[in-house]
């Protein structure tokens, strides 16, 4: 199994790598309102989150690894969010200087995780925001974000799987998920270039690279394991 696991994670440190090659020149891109700006700062928290993810997993720190993905995921919905829904005052309040009276004011303006997907929701029913762009969060936030409060929050997960042992079928779940959050960013910063071109090379990678996008965990030992 070991070699299995290295293997998978090369390729997806790979697809990580091609993504970035497709949409590291976004913040070169001419006339960013704050707005980008502020979208793409938070875009790379969530993509620094996803590396990170994926060297624990690769030196077996695999609580540590699962607590992050939903660092990963609430940093990509806040920029969503900042890009479709916040107002320019939110956004001006992000960008003062760091002191506490700055720090409260702008982060009682973010809402829950909830409501944020709720506002999109309204978005999404006025044809400003892309229904697909919804949904996958949504998805993510259905069957992934509970377990991985549970690993942020030293719960049961955590505890059960450093007690017995952490299956590399479910790592290569989670890095799968992380990758899923890797690409709804790098489409994200296509939407906010209008680049029909970077869109359509980010959703061509994602079929080259198709085993590292989210499965179930019987897929993944079928196709990775060779076990039904």
């Amino acid at each position: 199994m070991q070699t299995t696991f290295n293997e998978f994670c090369s390729k997806s440190f790979e697809f990580r790598e091609a993504l970035l090659r497709e949409t590291k020149n976004v913040s070169t891109f001419e006339e960013l309102k704050h707005k980008d700006i502020a979208t793409l700062v938070l875009a790379d928290i969530s993509s620094e989150h996803g590396h990170a993810i994926h060297i624990l997993a690769k030196n077996r720190c695999s609580v540590s690894a699962s607590s992050l993905l939903r660092l990963q995921f609430e940093s990509l919905l806040r920029a969503k969010w900042l890009y479709w829904i916040a107002s320019n005052d939110v956004i001006e309040r992000f960008n003062k200087p760091l002191n506490e009276q700055n720090v409260k004011q702008a982060e009682k303006r973010i809402p829950t995780i909830n409501v944020i997907l709720s506002e999109l929701e309204v978005k999404v029913e006025e044809g400003k925001v892309p229904k697909k762009a919804l949904m996958l969060m949504q998805e993510f936030k259905d069957m992934a974000l509970k377990a991985s409060n549970s690993y942020v929050h030293s719960g049961m997960h955590a505890f059960s799987r450093r007690k017995d042992w952490f299956p590399e079928p479910l790592m290569i779940q989670i890095l799968q998920n992380s990758n899923g959050l890797e690409a709804l960013k790098a489409m994200l910063l296509a939407t906010l270039v209008e680049s029909n071109e970077i869109m359509q090379e980010v959703l061509n990678l994602q079929y080259v690279y198709l085993d590292c996008l989210p499965m179930h965990t019987p897929e993944i030992m079928d196709r990775f394991y060779g076990i039904s």
